[in-house]
């Protein structure tokens, strides 16, 4: 696609929403350490996704257009330039270029020995409930199963109430999200709309 999403937006608009009634909006943002310390944009770079961190504070992107075909992952390394204006060039982090499913994969599997534990994926089969497996979807009657997903180990946990009038916009790429569960025994309600990017190209037909 031309396009895709990049910062999320919305309003919440339930009156008197109360907190017992679930429906909350889960972020895990970086510390303000990890801010401090990463120099590099996140999100994406030259139209590549982020999908991950090294070392906490170092976003790690992927390439899906490489000329092999295949893609990798990347951070970018500082060459030369000034502290407040550094030059940064790619260094390759993966094996060897590899081909990325339809599904949500682990990407850890593709990286050095020496990132691997150092490495930590933006969306989890733990937080994101795209990575529900095929019979469990399919014991749900093909839909993604609702519950709490276990985040006791997360550093930061940001939960936002849908409270009417409430506007929230965050980056939805590097932001890991997902909603809670409601509880209560109304809907849960929102105008919801995203600001998009460009590809890093687009396929003229």
């Amino acid at each position: 696609m031309p396009t895709r999403r990049s910062v999320t937006w919305l309003v919440y608009l339930n009156d008197g929403w109360q907190e017992e009634e679930g429906g909350a909006l889960r972020c895990f943002p970086r510390s303000d350490d990890d801010r401090r310390a990463n120099k590099v944009q996140v999100g994406c770079h030259e139209g590549n996704l982020q999908v991950g961190w090294v070392n906490d504070s170092t976003p790690v992107f992927l390439d899906v257009f490489r000329e092999s075909g295949g893609a990798a992952l990347y951070q970018l390394a500082s060459t030369t330039g000034s502290e407040t204006s550094p030059n940064y060039k790619r260094q390759i982090l993966s094996v060897q270029d590899f081909t990325v499913p339809g599904q949500p994969i682990d990407f850890s599997i593709f990286l050095k020995d020496e990132v691997k534990d150092k490495f930590e994926q933006i969306s989890t089969s733990r937080l994101d409930p795209r990575f529900a497996t095929a019979s469990t979807a399919s014991a749900a009657g093909n839909a993604i199963p609702t519950h709490d997903f276990d985040c006791s180990d997360e550093r930061t946990i940001l939960d936002i109430p849908p409270i009417g009038g409430t506007l929230v916009v965050f980056d939805s790429v590097s932001l890991p999200h997902l909603v809670r569960e409601v509880t209560g025994k109304r809907q849960r309600l929102a105008a919801t709309g995203w600001f998009h990017e460009d590809s890093q190209f687009a396929i003229e037909m």
